[in-house]
């Protein structure tokens, strides 16, 4: 299976005068961010940045920008800091919140969000890209920022799942005839429901798509399977995938619960990009493609890192397992039965809460996923 990675425009971004976490926390956000391609370049690589991003609160800070604007006149150069510069630059108030970083970076670009000195800050504010609510904290949380501000301890929001075995339902039965060599046709209840093409990899319905979302809830299903005579003549009606058909079925079967063998601890890596065109609508697909393509992480993580609804992260992770897009490692944990409910936390802070204090509030484990994965970014 090809990896076919969506061409995205690439803007080249340069970050002066920041520390290491802060240098951390951009590089994480830019990875998950797949409608941009947002890639972080060094001082002296002889690339030339379109973007440049200073923080105006550490030292010499407007030195640093009077310089950087004659290094690289053809930059959008901008200044973020807690406060407004003294001159006028485009500038990027702190706290940075996740939600909105990439539509005012888009908008910085534009030409938009210049500060005015002695303005008011109601005209220069309304330069600047409206805010949305939801930010970045922890490594991603609900509510949190992306650098600078100061704050509040996080508390976690936590959310219950519950787990599903394929044995016995729909998604179950059709992967295993899609497995087999035989063309065969499923009946449940007596009633014809569609016949699996394996040698052509399509499958036929005589059911309606109502009738099957129906009976991918049911559970112990009753059907009856046989083989199919002079299966040729009916290659041309078979227009289904059999890969986006399974696909379907494990967002209905799913519904929001987790598909075993996953567990909340489970390490999870897209081995390629799945086929959106092909595949059924799944809610921020594309962004859990993104960061699932590049960094292996466990569900548990990726609720802490990504602000999303888990039920849409649930139904992506059996759709991606079931056609076999996704890669998952079993760590060494006791045994969670089917019907139990698993629960997963993330932290939610208050809007002034800075990234720095989240993440080390959840750090209680020294080399956890989260550690791993901030030295992955840092490059350690």
């Amino acid at each position: 299976m090809e990896q076919n990675t969506p061409t995205v425009k690439t803007v080249k971004v340069q970050l002066l005068n920041l520390d290491d976490r802060q240098f951390a926390i951009f590089r994480m956000a830019f990875k998950m961010h797949n409608t941009v391609n947002y890639q972080l370049i060094a001082e002296g690589d002889g690339s030339e940045p379109e973007l440049v991003l200073i923080d105006g609160d550490g030292t010499n800070a407007e030195g640093h920008w009077q310089n950087a604007k004659q290094r690289y006149p053809q930059a959008r150069v901008v200044y973020f800091a807690t406060q407004p510069p003294s001159f006028t630059a485009p500038y990027l108030g702190k706290p940075i919140k996740f939600d909105t970083l990439f539509t005012h970076l888009r908008n910085l670009l534009q030409g938009n969000g210049v500060w005015v000195p002695g303005m008011g800050e109601a005209q220069s504010a309304a330069q600047q890209p409206a805010a949305a609510s939801g930010s970045w904290t922890q490594a991603r949380t609900s509510t949190g920022a992306v650098a600078g501000g100061g704050g509040n301890a996080p508390k976690h929001e936590s959310v219950a799942i519950q787990r599903f075995s394929t044995e016995g339902t729909l998604l179950g039965v059709v992967q295993q005839l899609a497995e087999q060599s035989q063309d065969m046709a499923l009946a449940v209840d007596g009633k014809p429901v569609l016949i699996v093409f394996p040698s052509i990899q399509k499958v036929l319905l005589a059911a309606e798509p109502e009738r099957i979302e129906t009976l991918c809830r049911q559970t112990n299903l009753r059907y009856e399977t046989k083989p199919v005579a002079g299966s040729e003549q009916l290659y041309e009606k078979a227009k289904l995938k059999t890969q986006a058909f399974i696909w379907q079925l494990a967002i209905w079967t799913a519904d929001g619960r987790l598909i075993e063998p996953v567990t909340p601890d489970s390490i999870l890596k897209l081995k390629a990009w799945p086929n959106m065109t092909r595949m059924a609508y799944l809610p921020e697909s594309m962004r859990l493609s993104a960061f699932l393509i590049k960094t292996p992480v466990s569900l548990s993580m990726l609720y802490k890192l990504l602000s999303l609804d888990m039920k849409d992260i649930l139904n992506f992770i059996a759709a991606t397992y079931a056609t076999g897009y996704l890669q998952v490692e079993q760590v060494a944990t006791p045994t969670v039965a089917a019907s139990s409910e698993a629960v997963v936390s993330r932290p939610t802070v208050s809007d002034d809460t800075p990234a720095e204090t989240a993440a080390e509030s959840d750090g209680a484990k020294p080399r956890g996923v989260l550690q791993r994965l901030m030295s992955r970014l840092l490059g350690k």
